[in-house]
Protein backbone atom coordinates (compact mmCIF):
# COMPACT_ATOMS: atom_id res chain seq x y z
CA UNK A 1 0.00 0.00 0.00
CA UNK A 2 3.02 2.24 0.29
CA UNK A 3 3.18 5.52 2.09
CA UNK A 4 -0.60 6.13 1.98
CA UNK A 5 -1.68 2.69 3.18
CA UNK A 6 -2.98 3.97 6.51
CA UNK A 7 -5.46 6.20 4.65
CA UNK A 8 -7.01 3.35 2.66
CA UNK A 9 -10.18 1.72 3.93
CA UNK A 10 -10.63 -1.93 4.79
CA UNK A 11 -11.86 -4.38 2.16
CA UNK A 12 -13.66 -6.37 4.86
CA UNK A 13 -17.47 -6.37 4.89
CA UNK A 14 -19.45 -4.20 7.29
CA UNK A 15 -22.26 -5.78 9.31
CA UNK A 16 -25.63 -4.05 9.01
CA UNK A 17 -28.13 -5.16 11.62
CA UNK A 18 -31.59 -5.10 10.05
CA UNK A 19 -34.34 -3.01 11.54
CA UNK A 20 -38.05 -2.78 10.86
CA UNK A 21 -39.98 0.23 12.11
CA UNK A 22 -36.86 1.34 13.97
CA UNK A 23 -36.57 -1.92 15.94
CA UNK A 24 -33.85 -4.49 15.42
CA UNK A 25 -35.13 -7.80 14.03
CA UNK A 26 -34.13 -10.65 16.36
CA UNK A 27 -34.93 -14.36 16.09
CA UNK A 28 -36.63 -16.40 18.80
CA UNK A 29 -33.17 -17.53 19.95
CA UNK A 30 -31.99 -13.89 20.26
CA UNK A 31 -29.87 -13.81 17.11
CA UNK A 32 -30.05 -10.44 15.33
CA UNK A 33 -30.79 -10.37 11.60
CA UNK A 34 -27.94 -8.87 9.61
CA UNK A 35 -26.46 -8.42 6.16
CA UNK A 36 -22.70 -8.18 5.66
CA UNK A 37 -21.86 -5.74 2.88
CA UNK A 38 -18.68 -4.72 1.08
CA UNK A 39 -17.88 -1.08 0.41
CA UNK A 40 -19.19 0.49 -2.78
CA UNK A 41 -15.59 1.03 -3.97
CA UNK A 42 -14.23 -2.33 -2.74
CA UNK A 43 -12.77 -4.93 -5.09
CA UNK A 44 -16.27 -6.46 -5.37
CA UNK A 45 -17.72 -3.01 -6.14
CA UNK A 46 -15.15 -2.22 -8.82
CA UNK A 47 -15.70 -5.66 -10.39
CA UNK A 48 -19.45 -4.99 -10.48
CA UNK A 49 -18.91 -1.55 -12.05
CA UNK A 50 -16.93 -3.11 -14.90
CA UNK A 51 -19.54 -5.86 -15.41
CA UNK A 52 -22.30 -3.23 -15.39
CA UNK A 53 -20.53 -1.03 -17.98
CA UNK A 54 -20.17 -4.09 -20.23
CA UNK A 55 -23.84 -4.98 -19.66
CA UNK A 56 -25.02 -1.44 -20.49
CA UNK A 57 -22.88 -1.34 -23.64
CA UNK A 58 -24.35 -4.67 -24.79
CA UNK A 59 -27.90 -3.42 -24.15
CA UNK A 60 -27.20 -0.19 -26.04
CA UNK A 61 -25.67 -2.09 -28.94
CA UNK A 62 -28.78 -4.27 -29.18
CA UNK A 63 -31.12 -1.27 -28.81
CA UNK A 64 -32.64 -2.67 -25.62
CA UNK A 65 -34.19 -0.71 -22.77
CA UNK A 66 -31.75 0.61 -20.19
CA UNK A 67 -32.14 -0.38 -16.52
CA UNK A 68 -33.25 2.28 -14.06
CA UNK A 69 -30.89 3.75 -11.48
CA UNK A 70 -32.77 1.81 -8.78
CA UNK A 71 -32.26 -1.45 -10.69
CA UNK A 72 -28.55 -0.67 -10.90
CA UNK A 73 -28.34 0.03 -7.16
CA UNK A 74 -30.21 -3.19 -6.33
CA UNK A 75 -27.91 -5.20 -8.60
CA UNK A 76 -24.81 -3.61 -7.06
CA UNK A 77 -26.09 -4.12 -3.53
CA UNK A 78 -26.60 -7.81 -4.38
CA UNK A 79 -23.04 -7.99 -5.75
CA UNK A 80 -21.70 -6.36 -2.57
CA UNK A 81 -23.60 -8.69 -0.21
CA UNK A 82 -21.05 -10.93 1.51
CA UNK A 83 -23.23 -12.84 3.97
CA UNK A 84 -26.43 -12.71 5.96
CA UNK A 85 -28.58 -14.04 8.73
CA UNK A 86 -32.18 -13.35 7.76
CA UNK A 87 -35.11 -13.56 10.15
CA UNK A 88 -38.82 -13.63 9.32
CA UNK A 89 -40.05 -10.56 11.23
CA UNK A 90 -43.44 -12.18 11.98
CA UNK A 91 -42.44 -15.74 12.91
CA UNK A 92 -39.04 -14.68 14.32
CA UNK A 93 -37.46 -17.72 12.66
CA UNK A 94 -34.34 -17.84 10.51
CA UNK A 95 -34.90 -17.77 6.75
CA UNK A 96 -32.49 -20.48 5.69
CA UNK A 97 -31.52 -19.40 2.20
CA UNK A 98 -27.86 -19.31 1.27
CA UNK A 99 -26.32 -15.91 0.68
CA UNK A 100 -25.57 -15.89 -3.04
CA UNK A 101 -25.55 -13.01 -5.47
CA UNK A 102 -28.59 -14.50 -7.20
CA UNK A 103 -30.54 -14.90 -3.94
CA UNK A 104 -29.61 -11.37 -2.85
CA UNK A 105 -30.78 -9.98 -6.19
CA UNK A 106 -34.05 -11.91 -5.90
CA UNK A 107 -34.62 -10.66 -2.33
CA UNK A 108 -33.71 -7.04 -3.07
CA UNK A 109 -35.83 -7.01 -6.25
CA UNK A 110 -39.06 -8.05 -4.51
CA UNK A 111 -41.84 -5.46 -4.59
CA UNK A 112 -41.84 -3.37 -1.42
CA UNK A 113 -38.45 -4.77 -0.34
CA UNK A 114 -36.62 -1.44 -0.37
CA UNK A 115 -36.64 -1.41 3.44
CA UNK A 116 -34.33 -4.45 3.33
CA UNK A 117 -31.71 -3.54 0.71
CA UNK A 118 -31.55 0.17 1.49
CA UNK A 119 -30.12 -0.53 4.96
CA UNK A 120 -26.93 -2.30 3.77
CA UNK A 121 -26.76 0.00 0.71
CA UNK A 122 -26.53 3.08 2.94
CA UNK A 123 -23.70 1.40 4.85
CA UNK A 124 -21.93 0.32 1.63
CA UNK A 125 -21.77 3.89 0.31
CA UNK A 126 -20.59 5.34 3.65
CA UNK A 127 -16.77 5.28 3.47
CA UNK A 128 -16.53 5.85 7.22
CA UNK A 129 -17.76 2.30 7.80
CA UNK A 130 -14.63 0.90 6.15
CA UNK A 131 -11.87 3.09 7.59
CA UNK A 132 -9.23 1.19 9.54
CA UNK A 133 -9.12 2.80 12.95
CA UNK A 134 -6.44 2.70 15.58
CA UNK A 135 -7.18 0.84 18.81
CA UNK A 136 -5.92 3.89 20.75
CA UNK A 137 -8.40 5.98 22.73
CA UNK A 138 -12.13 5.43 22.73
CA UNK A 139 -12.55 5.29 18.96
CA UNK A 140 -14.27 2.12 17.78
CA UNK A 141 -12.48 -0.28 15.44
CA UNK A 142 -13.68 -2.32 12.52
CA UNK A 143 -12.26 -5.52 13.96
CA UNK A 144 -15.70 -6.97 14.52
CA UNK A 145 -19.32 -6.55 13.52
CA UNK A 146 -20.79 -3.17 14.28
CA UNK A 147 -24.37 -2.04 14.35
CA UNK A 148 -25.23 0.60 11.81
CA UNK A 149 -26.41 3.95 13.07
CA UNK A 150 -28.57 4.43 9.98
CA UNK A 151 -32.04 3.21 9.71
Amino acid sequence: MGKFGSLVGSDKPFRTFLKLDGKQIVSKDDKPAYIDIYADDSAAGRRFDKEWRDHIQALAKDGKEMPTQEEQRIAKCAALTAGWYLVDPEKLEQIEEPCTRENALELYSLPMAAWIWVQPWIDAVNPGNFIKRSAKGSMSTQSGPSETTEG
